[in-house]
């Protein structure tokens, strides 16, 4: 059946075709239950999509890109040049690909911006001298990131930038200290630094680590703390495979959202209704924060969510923000029958 779906595809020389045909067959490829391709399958199948990708309308590159992200299937020609595209479609491969190749990483670290740092400062395998660069030319958004990354390892010259900040960054001075409590490496090498009596060192964090209390320190940790993988039914995946599991039919994108608002998870939220209707994250966290209830109902209504969970949405909205429930009802209503209110 399947066969005979991708022969009839390729017969078919319409753009929209080659399309469906590339995500089948992306799909199938990169379907973990499938036999590992040889080399030479390997080899082939990156070469074609690397040869048409140009061609493919963007919700293919996009569902093939997380669909490949984490799958060492691909060669690393394919991961970088995936990695070349904007944030929004090359972030699952800077965060998760393990074919992508150094060179690449290093090339968009010094080239692209926070946002693409933010994803690759993630990363399980980051070497010392990446995380040096990423020091140096990175915000203070990456830094917190890779702080809060276990995999990371921190080389001398890094901790002494970082303790450059923690002078005058109270965010970076909670970050160092909530590392050295998780990480003992970390805190070895402070130590260190401290027994050195090295003058960069925070007279705040030295009093903390010779007292052993860095608890005080730790709590005022303003680190980026979005968690970066969904749990449903058991199924750890990431947003972006949530965000291809909603499109390939396989989760309902209500059964997803009712999850996060189970877990509290605020951001999640803002992100997966961003991707379903295709607006930036910080428009619909505006319109969420807003007093147009009215705009917040025309906005979800556009992602096709049942009345059950638009209720249970607004519930949450208004314990995130601290607004009244009171016109939940009437909100509710509204949805249901299609009313539109004008947008302020």
């Amino acid at each position: 059946m399947l066969r005979e779906r991708l022969e009839q595809l390729a017969r078919n020389k319409d753009a929209a075709a080659r399309s469906e045909l590339i995500r089948t067959l992306g799909a199938e490829y990169a379907n973990p239950s499938s036999p590992d391709p040889t080399p030479m399958e390997r080899e082939l199948f990156s070469a074609l999509v690397l040869d048409v990708f140009h061609q493919l309308d963007r919700p293919t590159r996009y569902d093939l890109v997380v669909r490949l992200a984490r799958t060492n299937r691909i060669t690393s020609p394919l991961a970088d040049r995936l990695a070349q595209e904007d944030y929004e479609l090359s972030e699952p491969v800077l965060e998760f690909s393990p074919t992508i190749s150094q060179q690449a990483l290093r090339t968009i670290v010094t080239s692209r911006s926070d946002r693409h740092r933010s994803a690759i400062a993630r990363r399980p395998d980051l070497p010392e001298d990446l995380v040096d660069t990423m020091i140096a030319r990175s915000g203070r958004g990456v830094t917190h990131v890779l702080l809060t990354n276990p995999a990371t390892r921190f080389s001398p010259r890094a901790i002494l930038a970082l303790l450059i900040f923690a002078n005058v960054e109270a965010p970076v001075l909670a970050g160092i200290a909530r590392r050295a409590l998780q990480d003992p490496v970390f805190h070895a090498d402070l130590c260190t630094i401290l027994e050195a009596q090295c003058p960069l060192v925070p007279p705040e964090l030295a009093r903390a680590m010779e007292a052993e209390d860095l608890e005080p320190l730790a709590r005022r940790a303003l680190a980026d703390g979005k968690a970066l993988d969904i749990n449903v039914n058991g199924q750890t995946m990431s947003y972006h495979e949530a965000h291809v599991q909603i499109a390939s039919g396989e989760l309902s994108f209500d059964s997803i959202l009712l999850t996060l608002i189970d877990q509290n998870r605020q951001d999640a939220c803002v992100w997966l209704i961003a991707r379903k209707i295709g607006l930036v994250e910080s428009t619909i966290a505006k319109i969420l924060r807003s007093e147009a209830d009215s705009a917040v109902t025309n906005m979800m209504r556009e992602t096709g969510i049942e009345y059950r969970t638009f209720r249970k949405f607004l519930e949450a909205r208004c314990v995130w923000f601290d607004k009244s429930p009171r016109t939940i009802p009437d909100e509710v209503l509204r949805f249901r029958t299609g009313r539109r209110a004008p947008s302020v």
